[in-house]
């Protein structure tokens, strides 16, 4: 199973959205899922980057990362 990692961005991004105890669980397990197998995540179409932006939706929270084959990055959520 991968890492996963929160960038600064994220990680003050998910403090903004104020998610309830019941959603950070639900963050939780789906993340635990998106670092087993990354491709869950679809593809942003905004493509001006040096490596690939994919997108993971739980509930409300949109998560964008990156992954290779020891990590994911989330970049931002919104």
């Amino acid at each position: 199973m991968r890492r996963l990692y929160f960038s600064l961005t994220a990680n003050r991004r998910l403090t903004d959205l104020r998610p309830t105890d019941e959603e950070f669980n639900a963050i939780d397990l789906q993340l635990a899922e998106l670092a087993k197998n990354p491709a869950l995540g679809f593809e942003f179409p905004f493509q001006n980057q040096p490596r690939k932006l994919l997108r993971f939706d739980v509930g409300r929270f949109g998560f964008i990362y990156t992954y290779d084959e020891e990590e994911i990055n989330l970049v931002t959520i919104f």
